[in-house]
């Protein structure tokens, strides 16, 4: 994990040992309670809000990985927080996590 661009987040997992080992990654949350979960990562962890991102289907976390690891600028659904809260948009990913809100 140490210097890793994207963490994948599945299980409860050690998140002061992804601060101190990826303090510049892209955190990608998936499993159940995705939206709880992203506010629980944000707020231990102090990441910008744009590399936290939640995946509900898990047949979209191979693809939005390759498209912050590749830097892709590719469009997802996901979950992510804004106006304040973690809810489902959809967004453009690249490097360093979210690029853009698309328009609903």
């Amino acid at each position: 994990m140490r210097g890793a661009d994207v963490v994948v987040l599945a299980g409860e997992g050690d998140l002061g040992q992804i601060a101190r080992s990826a303090p510049a990654a892209a955190v990608v949350v998936c499993g159940d309670g995705v939206e709880g979960r992203c506010k629980e990562v944000y707020e231990r962890l102090l990441f910008p809000r744009a590399r936290i991102v939640g995946i509900a289907d898990p047949d979209g976390v191979g693809p939005a990985v390759e498209s912050i690891a590749l830097e892709r600028d590719e469009p997802h659904d996901v979950i992510a927080m804004r106006d304040g809260s973690f809810g489902p948009c959809s967004v453009r990913l690249g490097r360093g996590g979210i690029r853009e809100f698309m328009a609903p």
